[in-house]
């Protein structure tokens, strides 16, 4: 746990200096990457809620306020550290990395909990007999994703509209608790389905709460890199699921178990950094009660730190909350119970329906170009592809020498990561998209021609590591962070939490169609084949990234509507 903090924290040197610096106390990008702003004035005049408050841009009673010239002249330069206020005193802009990490640990717990099966089921296959049983395996592998897609479908929508985006952090961290405990105890296959049916319900809430918090909390100029993070986080936990799977694999021949329960540990982890963390402001302003105003105020001062006038941004979200309430009362876009935008709603609204269509297509390319098959089934991939010859000296355990050389191939999507936090910000997410989906098609098709070469060849274990290896790192850097990151931006704040419930529904959805196909697709065709199907998705995946996906790099959430209309 430790580890994957630090490497979050050595992410922040990774993104331009600029991404820290809070010009004018506003909490965004230097103003020389903005737009025209409206004169806070003229937009209190406008917005019955913040005139209301008496939110007008500058400090509240007690609270200095920021320096600011008149609208069109030009703005002092900001200190890195500290903001000049009057008076002599100084506002401190806090960093969004410490809030995006506390989120992230539930993607963490995602990761943990898709990875840890690839080497349980080294373990469980014999423990039950189930080496002639694939559909067995296959109903033990999709349990979780079966659950993480009716978590998104059914439990998600209503507990973003109606709890929040960190109130449903809470709420996936106490299901993470119970499936540890019941994974951690499992006397009989049906029992382990139940156990991560139920964790992969708490994945579903999370993987829809996390990437909208993190969009609804950072500012524009850092979100990119910010909204890496989580997928720095799955990637980790899978990477650790590997290292714990693979220590246990040499201390105990059957323990299993261990490795099902240790995710128990981030499981708490989580359920504390979801407490702490401030709910969402743009959820806030959506919500109900007299007092959403100033909760979302205290909120966003929090998140921008001490002293900061959090003015101009609080009335940027007010009116783009009003203003879509009046797009949605002219249109009669429908509603559900909770206030939100409902599905059918989002059907009728041309943005936001384009906006549904790019990102369940991207979610099922992602999907169907093979990840979680090659993350649930990597020690038995490389297992068959004969690499216990290349570890023979150190481990004669098969399972042993397939886990470590999972591990090793897996590390390198860390540092990958890290690099890809940088670019998503200045090469941007399509154009991440185009280099990244070819190389992932060229690996798949070098892990199949690995298969070609002679059984017992050093050359067939080290050619399946590197493709293996390979393909990791560029997915990472592109198919992996990129659809969810796009499903948080792109669509219409009213139609936000049902669009990215339905985009992760269909991730989670065929999550589960490839990885209960997969064994079955291995038994009857061979390995080789399915991974000549996967590449050719991958060319699928490049054409209509080409032709549909649009680029989302430095615009605020309340641009995206426009991007999409």
């Amino acid at each position: 746990m430790r580890v994957v903090l630090m490497l979050a924290a050595l992410s922040a040197s990774a993104l331009q200096p600029s991404a820290f610096v809070h010009g004018h106390g506003h909490g965004t990008a230097p103003l020389a990457s903005r737009g025209p702003r409206v004169p806070s004035s003229t937009m209190a005049s406008r917005s019955p809620l913040v005139g209301g408050l008496g939110v007008r841009g500058g400090a509240r009673a007690g609270v200095a306020s920021i320096a600011m010239s008149s609208a069109g002249a030009s703005e002092p330069a900001a200190d890195a550290a500290a903001l000049e206020v009057r008076g002599g005193a100084t506002a401190t802009a806090n960093s969004p990395l410490p809030f995006t990490v506390g989120a992230a640990l539930s993607s963490l717990l995602h990761g943990y909990d898709t990875g840890v099966i690839a080497g349980a089921l080294l373990l469980i296959v014999p423990h039950f007999g189930l080496e002639n049983a694939p559909a067995t395996v296959g109903a033990i592998v999709t349990a979780c994703t079966v659950g993480a897609f009716l978590g998104t479908v059914v439990v998600s929508p209503w507990a973003l509209d109606t709890q929040g985006r960190a109130g449903s952090l809470r709420a996936s961290s106490i299901l993470f608790i119970v499936a540890g405990v019941m994974l951690a105890y499992s006397p009989s296959v049906s029992y382990l389905i139940a156990g991560r049916f139920l964790a992969g319900i708490g994945m579903g809430v999370a993987s829809a709460a996390v990437p909208l918090y993190v969009s609804e909390t950072t500012p524009p100029e850092s979100r990119g890199a910010m909204a890496t993070i989580p997928q720095l986080f799955i990637s980790s936990g899978i990477l650790l699921s590997y290292v714990v799977d693979l220590i246990i694999l040499l201390a105990f021949k059957g323990g299993w178990r261990w490795m099902m329960g240790a995710s128990l540990l981030p499981a708490l982890a989580q359920s504390a950094a979801a407490l702490w963390l401030p709910e969402s402001p743009r959820w806030l302003l959506r919500s109900k009660g007299a007092d959403r105003v100033s909760k979302a105020k205290a909120s966003l001062e929090r998140l921008r730190g001490a002293g900061v006038d959090v003015g101009p941004e609080l009335n940027g979200m007010i009116k783009a909350v009003e203003d879509d309430k009046k797009a949605q009362n002219a249109k009669d876009t429908g509603k559900g119970a909770s206030g939100g935008g409902s599905f059918i709603g989002m059907l009728k609204n041309k943005p936001a329906r384009k906006a549904a269509f790019v990102c369940v297509v991207l979610q099922a390319m992602q999907q169907m170009c093979g990840i979680n098959a090659i993350v649930y089934f990597t020690p038995t991939i490389l297992r068959e592809a004969g690499v216990s010859t290349l570890f023979s000296k150190v481990t004669t355990n098969t399972n042993a020498a397939s886990m470590l050389s999972t591990v090793i191939a897996y590390t390198p999507k860390i540092p990958a990561l890290l690099v890809a936090m940088k670019l998503m910000d200045s090469l941007g997410r399509r154009s991440l998209l185009t280099r990244g989906i070819p190389a992932m098609g060229a690996s798949l098709f070098g892990l199949a021609m690995a298969f070609m070469l002679a059984e017992g060849s050093p050359l067939r274990g080290l050619l399946a590591v590197a493709a293996v290896m390979t393909y990791g790192v560029v997915f990472v850097m592109s198919l992996g962070p990129i659809p969810s990151i796009i499903s948080s931006e792109i669509f219409p704040a009213e139609f936000r939490a049902v669009g990215m419930s339905t985009s992760v529904s269909a991730q989670w959805a065929f999550n589960a169609l490839v990885s209960t196909a997969f064994p079955i697709l291995q038994h009857q065709l061979g390995t080789q084949a399915v991974l000549y199907l996967f590449t050719g998705v991958c060319v699928a995946a490049q054409l209509f990234t080409i032709a549909f996906v649009p680029e989302t790099k430095g615009k605020s959430m309340e641009e995206m509507e426009e991007l999409m209309s």
